[in-house]
């Protein structure tokens, strides 16, 4: 039986007087609050070219691609790389023009990753007139643009189906990520084309659509099933998965889907002048570099291009997407929007709780071992139990993660709990086991 929620007290409602629309307000109390110094501010946002770009089969779980390119093959910007073997009207686009340099499989020849070396700014055009009217032409324009991929499904953080309509659609417009940048900032001169794409979501659902935002002003305007929730706090307030929890949790019998402010903005961009928007603002910083910028990048863009002579670290480890969550890998990840270059000369970066200190000069604890900390249940704002849960994806225990509410999350929403245990295990990885072991029973 899943935990009892409690009574959402920390919910208030407010109406605009001018406008007459319903806000929803949140405030947290539960999450961690790091200072890892300054976040990127301003709105100078530099442009930046890459050598390369590189498509990574990791970031779609649940999909077995089918490649429609192969190594040489000169492609352009929107042209499809590959589709979704047992869903082919889901397709994967090129975010740059260029010549395929490389494709990379592993295990059963599945896609790890395939990259492109930059040449040229030709692009694919496509005529987004029969969208305007058309539900199933909409559908049909994201899904050959590759915008359709820009969404994730709770549960199980897939591409959604492109027949399905989902409870709710989550817009999340707030981050409250170490060093992200802020979405006020980034939107300001795209107001317009994230109106557009906002009021586009509501053809793909029966149900709401909630805009989640920083406390302030509102960065779209409300009307009908298109809300705004905002949500103040220490991190993860910022994230989609707490959004959710509070407004809508899921389950195996209720999907929503979620989808990033910038996401959005490139769909009110295709929808306006039928060209795919393959760059997206990201949040360059960390202690690796020499200070935080602003920059617009092509998505898939190799990380050391991003950074080249902006570090003040000979090798600094270069991490896609935040510290606490993020990634080293050699290129931009799908979903994020940060690149967090850490000097390779810090030990640990943000510092450790002083417990890993205490536990470097104990004896080892057994893999895997988890230690119920109260910081758990101080830093992880959903109504779950988090010390249960974190044994039960340790061990491998599906079933009872499942009861426990595995299935309301993704690997983000336990990047806080994997910082904070002195076991060293990452929680969001053993989640995503556990996700593809559930996904795959309900095939079955």
């Amino acid at each position: 039986m899943p935990p009892q929620r409690t009574p959402l007290k920390m919910a208030l409602t407010r109406r605009d007087l001018q406008t007459g629309r319903v806000i929803v307000q949140f405030s947290f109390r539960k999450g961690l609050v790091l200072d890892m110094g300054a976040a990127p501010k301003g709105d100078l946002i530099a442009p930046l070219s890459v050598g390369t770009v590189g498509f990574l089969g990791q970031d779609y779980p649940g999909v077995t691609f089918d490649l429609r390119v192969a190594e040489g093959d000169l492609v352009r910007m929107g042209q499809t790389l590959c589709v979704d073997r047992h869903r082919p009207d889901i397709r994967f686009v090129a975010p740059a023009t260029g010549r395929i340099s490389r494709i990379t499989l592993g295990a059963r020849r599945r896609l790890e990753a395939l990259e492109i070396a930059v040449e040229g700014d030709a692009e694919h055009h496509l005529d987004p007139a029969h969208a305007q009217g058309d539900d199933a032409g909409l559908r049909q324009l994201l899904l050959e643009s590759g915008a359709w991929a820009g969404f994730r499904t709770r549960p199980f953080g897939h591409v959604p189906d492109p027949g399905h309509r989902p409870a709710s659609i989550f817009v999340t417009a707030t981050d409250t990520n170490p060093l992200a940048a802020d979405p006020v900032a980034v939107l300001a001169p795209q107001m317009a084309l994230f109106q557009r794409g906002a009021e586009a979501l509501l053809r793909l659902t029966d149900g709401p659509v909630f805009i989640c935002q920083q406390p302030g002003p509102p960065l779209a305007e409300a009307q009908g099933r298109l809300r705004l929730a905002h949500f103040a706090g220490p991190h993860p307030s910022g994230q989609a998965g707490s959004h959710i929890h509070r407004l809508m949790p899921v389950s195996r019998q209720r999907s929503v889907w979620q989808i990033g402010y910038q996401e959005v903005v490139a769909i009110g961009h295709l929808l306006e002048t039928g060209r795919i928007m393959g760059t997206r603002v990201l949040s360059l910083a960390g202690s690796g570099l020499i200070g935080p910028a602003l920059v617009k990048a092509p998505l898939g863009a190799c990380l050391a291009d991003l950074v080249k002579n902006q570090t003040q670290d000979p090798a600094p480890v270069l991490l896609s997407g935040p510290i606490l969550s993020g990634h080293a890998t050699a290129y931009l990840r799908r979903h994020d929007l940060q690149v967090t270059a850490v000097a390779s000369t810090a030990r640990s970066y943000p510092a450790r709780p002083f417990w890993h200190r205490l536990m470097d000069v104990l004896p080892a604890a057994p893999i895997g071992a988890t230690l119920p900390l109260e910081a758990f249940e101080r830093a992880f704002p959903f109504d779950l139990l988090p010390a249960p849960l974190m044994r039960a994806l340790a061990v491998g225990d599906v079933e009872t993660a499942e009861r426990l509410g595995c299935l309301e999350l993704l690997e983000e929403d336990l990047a806080p709990l994997s910082w904070l245990c002195p076991s060293g295990s990452d929680y969001g990885a053993l989640l995503r086991r556990a996700l593809n072991r559930l996904a795959e029973e309900r095939v079955e």
